[in-house]
């Protein structure tokens, strides 16, 4: 399973309130930054508390997770792919392939919602998330 990832820089709640009404959602999952553990924050500035961290809706059928960045977005990067994995060692061994002659955004490391996710834009530019 793939599932699309939509960046945003602080417009994902008005995003996901469109594609609500454009999509007739009616069950979507939304984490805001500020309810990210306090050692986590301390990464982020103060402002960015009301920024979606991870939203999920289902469009037509299709999941999608939609967030917010604080690190700037090309409007070609906007979209991403997002690839749930079974164990860490599938993360870290498809995270090392597709990293070659590549660029590394995250090395894949243990979070608060994952034992490992990392991400990666490949030698073509396609960006992906790869999370266990």
């Amino acid at each position: 399973m793939i599932i699309p990832f939509i960046n945003f820089e602080g417009k994902a709640a008005e995003a996901i309130a469109l594609y609500e009404t454009v999509f007739d959602v009616k069950d979507k999952k939304v984490s805001l930054f500020r309810d990210m553990p306090e050692e986590m924050k301390q990464h982020f500035p103060r402002d960015t508390d009301d920024y979606v961290m991870h939203a999920e809706m289902v469009i037509n059928g299709t999941r999608v997770w939609i967030g917010d960045t604080t690190q700037g977005i090309n409007p070609g990067d906007m979209v991403s792919l997002s690839v749930p994995l079974s164990s860490p060692e599938e993360v870290r061994s498809t995270f090392d392939k597709l990293k070659e002659d590549g660029e590394v955004y995250m090395e894949p490391e243990p979070t608060f919602y994952s034992p490992l996710f990392g991400t990666v834009r490949d030698k073509f530019g396609v960006i992906w998330h790869l999370i266990c």
